[in-house]
């Protein structure tokens, strides 16, 4: 369902060539962006969207430039049907090349919440954007009745918003189906490696809530996470999850994102033990490596037999890279997090894709998001496979055995080819 239209006089508020750059994941500014739209300022602007988790940009003019950290979310859509420059930028540093001045700005469009007493919050997620509005010329809010207030985002009141205007409707969601036979597979080999105590980071999907199901009769468990989803929340409703383990931040859940159905979010409204913090934070290496037991899970589209991990593109029938995924904060966490004391990176992913493509090669077909000496632990329904310390030879057996079972004579071939055995 779409948003309430808004009527703004855009020529009031931007000049040609405007950088613009939005709130996004579930703050994306869909009122402000669909108005946007409608009146279509016949103007050439160029729109940040970071990560998109609604399509309504693909129908942008051709004059207008978009940009995106990558195709997760909604942002495959979009740039399916339209240009969409995407930025090799790792989450991490995404507010940072607003806040020191490296990436232009002029406009700032944010959908934000607010609380009884009228003070405004940054809505369902954090980004760059609040960084961004520090160096624009002009901010412009929609007031989303229905977004959640999280402790933590107050937007501060040192920052002018220049026109307002309040909306209601749900804030756009990820969908995700259900975890399948291999994601519940690999969900229990996965919760035999998580301590008690452990503090999670995941995504959101049906591995990440997978593994979460199987972590019900875990304690002491702590939350680092850019994502928080359903099965998370269940886990802090239970119990499971209370952060009184964790070195930084103990007692809290630190998150950049809470994305989910309209019922779930209402939840998460100003919920003692939740903070949204900015990708400054929740993704700085030195955060992550103070953490005890931090457990990060990561997906992929493939991983190849030395553990290089490709999270961005698929070849299509025409051998041309299509990007359906991202870089994020996959490097950023899968790095730190094997830094910190007894900490874990796992890239867990079913073997196979649904059209039965293997999903372990012996070269990647995309980029590597991940480098092969990032590799930590790769996890498929078959097993796991240990790479830390593992030599070349060592890996690729390691891979190989956790490949699908009728890929892995073939794999063994080009290994050998190849010359790695």
């Amino acid at each position: 369902m779409l948003p309430p239209s808004l009527e703004i006089d855009w020529g009031r508020w931007l000049r040609p060539g405007d950088h613009l750059v939005c709130s996004h994941m579930s703050s994306q500014p869909r009122a402000l962006l669909q108005s946007l739209l409608q009146h279509r300022p016949v103007m050439p602007l160029s729109l940040m969207l970071g990560v998109a988790f609604s399509p309504d940009m693909s129908a942008a003019p051709d004059a207008w430039q978009l940009q995106g950290l990558g195709a997760m979310g909604s942002g495959s859509v979009v740039a399916s049907q339209r240009a969409l420059s995407l930025s090799t930028l790792t989450y991490g540093a995404y507010e940072q090349v607003y806040a020191q001045a490296l990436w232009p700005v002029d406009v700032v469009l944010v959908s934000l919440s607010r609380d009884p007493q009228g003070r405004l919050y940054l809505g369902a997620s954090h980004g760059a954007a609040l960084a961004a509005a520090r160096r624009a010329r002009v901010v412009l809010a929609e007031i989303n009745t229905q977004a959640p207030c999280l402790l933590g985002s107050q937007w501060p009141a040192d920052v002018p918003i220049h026109a307002q205007w309040d909306t209601a409707y749900a804030p756009p969601e990820l969908s995700a189906g259900p975890a399948g036979a291999a994601e519940q597979a690999i969900g229990q080999h996965l919760a035999a490696r998580v301590p008690e105590g452990a503090c999670l980071q995941v995504g959101i999907g049906g591995l990440p809530s997978a593994l979460l199901e199987c972590l019900s009769g875990h304690r002491g468990l702590g939350v680092h996470s850019g994502m928080y989803g359903q099965a998370m929340h269940r886990l802090l409703l239970s119990g499971a999850i209370d952060n009184s383990e964790k070195s930084i931040d103990r007692g809290l859940c630190v998150i950049g994102c809470v994305a989910g159905p309209a019922d779930f979010l209402a939840q998460t409204d100003q919920h003692p033990a939740l903070r949204l913090r900015s990708p400054a934070y929740t993704h700085e290496a030195l955060n992550i490596q103070a953490i005890g037991n931090f457990f990060s899970l990561n997906t992929a589209l493939e991983v190849d037999l030395l553990g290089q991990v490709n999270a961005e593109a698929i070849v299509d029938e025409h051998g041309r890279w299509r990007y359906v995924g991202g870089i994020g904060g996959l490097p950023d966490f899968a790095r730190a997090a094997m830094r910190a004391p007894a900490g874990q990176s796992v890239i867990a992913l079913p073997a196979r894709t649904p059209r039965g493509r293997s999903r372990i090669v012996a070269k990647l077909s995309g980029p590597a998001t991940l480098a092969a000496s990032d590799a930590d632990l790769i996890v498929t329904e078959h097993g796991v496979a240990e790479l830390r310390h593992a030599s070349v030879d060592q890996r690729v057996m390691r891979m190989v055995a956790i490949a699908d079972p009728i890929e892995r004579p073939a794999l063994l071939a080009q290994a050998r080819a190849i010359g790695w055995l």
